[in-house]
């Protein structure tokens, strides 16, 4: 015959909670009845707050400028079907950065001012990340700026060593691609750091209010090819400025 007994459920798991001033209570211990003790749940600490640290680590990994620190994929402004396909193409890219990583993948956003082409830069930055992976924006100008200063007889540094720099950062954006006078000097400058990156397959960002014809003139063709050469992503930004409508300015 059966027994209709069973067995006495376990007693109800007992938890001990902090309060975190910002984010409520967080999971701080556990008492585990087999050992008749409290146990700490690792990591100590909130982990809303450590999430928050960790990403502002990343952020200053990133050197996001404080204007874009709040832009992401989710906080693009889209009205219109261009502006839709634009945002797809750059979260495509963002969400395939390990492939573009190992192909040397570059991208090239072009358009308009003010059609938010720093702000999808910086939002695939920020995810990039998040993934682990280094990246750096600066504008021609900075770029131009830090080789030069190689130049004075007083630098600790090379220019080569800058350069070797630029090669190692996983994704660089380059902003402002254009807005200079474009003399032969950092014609060749620009072409020394894409190349750099293009032989280390490393993938370039390249920001620029400039037409097609106009940026192979003003890098140069065979700067221009190494963007476009294995699959490189172009993502046009040609409708009305939406600057100061939005959270995050372009």
């Amino acid at each position: 015959m059966s027994s209709n007994t069973s067995e006495p459920p376990d007693p109800p798991e007992e938890k001990y909670y902090e309060e975190c001033p910002s984010h409520g209570p967080w999971l701080r211990s556990v008492y585990n009845q087999e050992k008749q003790e409290w146990l700490a749940v690792t990591p100590i600490g909130c982990p809303a707050c450590r999430r928050d640290t960790q990403l502002q680590t990343l952020l200053q990994r990133t050197l996001i400028p404080p204007r874009f620190a709040n832009c992401t994929f989710d906080t693009f402004s889209v009205e219109l079907p261009e502006q839709e396909a634009a945002l797809y193409s750059c979260r495509k890219y963002a969400d395939d950065f390990k492939q573009m990583h190992e192909k040397g993948v570059c991208m090239v956003l072009q358009g308009n001012v003010g059609t938010g082409k720093n702000h999808l830069a910086c939002a695939i930055a920020r995810q990039v990340s998040q993934q682990g992976y280094s990246s750096l924006l600066l504008t021609v100008a900075e770029v131009i700026q830090r080789v030069r200063a190689t130049w004075d007889p007083q630098s600790s540094e090379k220019e080569t060593e800058i350069i070797e720099r630029f090669a190692d950062v996983d994704l660089l954006i380059l902003d402002e691609v254009g807005r200079q006078y474009g003399s032969g000097a950092e014609k060749i400058t620009l072409f020394q750091v894409i190349d750099a990156r293009y032989r280390a397959m490393r993938p370039t960002i390249v920001i620029s209010n400039l037409l097609p014809t106009e940026m192979g003139s003003y890098l140069g063709g065979a700067a221009y090819d190494r963007l476009r050469e294995n699959h490189g992503v172009l993502v046009e930004f040609y409708w009305e400025s939406h600057r100061g409508r939005r959270q995050c300015g372009e």
